[in-house]
């Protein structure tokens, strides 16, 4: 029974991966009752603009559209002409209407639940020509959902239209007994009311029909734990194959590191467990850097390295431990180490040139504070 819940029952949030596949193929979060009551608010934002000089130039469109004269029965092929001039000043008219539309359904489509194009969507499914199938999904809880809805949207603004007919009812009764210019304006200020009271009645839809589009999509998407995992394994990759991916990490950037200590100044060691490789230079802003650090078989391998490349070995305990328990690689040693790091370089550049009467200087005793004391399991003395 655990198996069996645990491949079927859809109990997980979809991963990003999911949400990204998904998309690929071309499902999106879309809420068409919200798109509709937006496209209705934009035609009546531009009706109340732009309503009355629009319904005037169509007037006048028609009144030149119905005008004809001789040259018509003479020339027959200039009719082509004339009605593609008449095609393209509609057009003009209702260019505002149409951009408005186009953009807020952009812009609606992009809120709710993105913009994207996936041809896969277009690409025939044995899942849809499945009769089987297609009864489930027409008979199925969803249908019946979308069903309901629909009867209350046609049974809402139903009412809602016949109440806004039954109140304009004489308005819109005398309208052809109206001057055209008046019966225009009239006849706009109805349609824009209408239309914003059949928004209205939309937008409450639309309140509703969002988060239940939203519940539904994310319901869809979810996923059971076996999907869960086979994801993770397909992402991340089987579990000897991260080891390996790992162990090579770590080779090159072990290579990296012991590459780096030719450019070292100076190796402080433990003198066996630990090493450390810093660098520094001189006149610089800059405090000394870490170039590499190890212990046991690593720092036996920085000390070889060291020998191979010329670089100076200074044998300090308590510093090599500080400096491999407080400082990460490629970075600035603290603070409270500085004093006793300068005196180790400055020794090391002092070893470099050596005093006239050929003595070597005298190897400075390295003292640090109580806070940087470390045994070598890395707790404070």
């Amino acid at each position: 029974m655990a198996e069996e819940s645990d491949q079927g029952e859809k109990t997980e949030e979809p991963t990003e991966r999911r949400l990204q596949k998904a998309r690929e193929e071309g499902q999106f979060l879309r809420s068409q009752d919200t798109s509709i009551a937006v496209l209705l608010i934009s035609v009546a934002v531009v009706l109340y603009f732009y309503g009355a000089s629009a319904g005037e130039a169509f007037v006048r469109l028609f009144n030149s559209a119905l005008r004809f004269d001789s040259t018509l029965i003479t020339s027959p092929g200039i009719v082509i002409g004339i009605l593609s001039d008449l095609f393209v000043r509609s057009l003009a008219i209702i260019s505002p209407l149409l951009a408005m539309t186009v953009l807020l359904t952009i812009i609606t489509a992009y809120l709710t639940g993105g913009i994207g194009f996936s041809v896969k969507a277009f690409l025939p499914k044995a899942s849809k020509l499945n009769p089987i199938s297609g009864l489930g999904r027409m008979f199925g809880a969803r249908s019946l959902i979308e069903l309901t809805k629909s009867l209350a949207k046609l049974l809402l603004i139903s009412s809602t239209i016949i109440g806004i007919v039954y109140f304009v009812n004489d308005q819109l009764f005398f309208l052809n007994l109206l001057p055209a210019k008046s019966a225009i304006h009239t006849g706009l200020n109805l349609l824009l009311w209408g239309v914003l009271l059949v928004t209205l009645t939309l937008l409450l839809i639309a309140a509703i029909d969002l988060p239940y589009q939203i519940i539904s999509f994310k319901n869809k998407l979810k996923m059971t734990r076996k999907e869960l995992r086979d994801e993770f394994k397909e992402t991340e990759g089987r579990p000897e194959v991260r080891a390996r991916i790992r162990e090579r990490q770590r080779q090159v950037a072990m290579n990296q590191m012991m590459l780096a200590i030719s450019d070292a100044d100076v190796i402080v060691t433990n003198p066996s467990h630990f090493a450390v490789a810093l660098s520094y230079e001189p006149g610089g802003s800059k405090a000394p850097v870490v170039l590499a650090k190890g212990t046991d078989f690593i720092a036996a391998a920085i000390r070889n390295k060291a020998n191979d490349s010329m670089v100076p070995i200074f044998e300090a305990p308590y510093l090599a431990r500080a400096l491999y328990f407080t400082t990460d690689l490629k970075q600035e040693i603290p603070m409270p180490l500085y004093r006793a790091v300068a005196e180790v370089i400055a020794y090391v550049y002092q070893l470099a040139e050596l005093r006239r009467d050929g003595s070597r200087p005298k190897k400075p005793e390295v003292k640090l504070p109580d806070s940087m004391l470390f045994d070598e399991s890395g707790n404070l003395v």
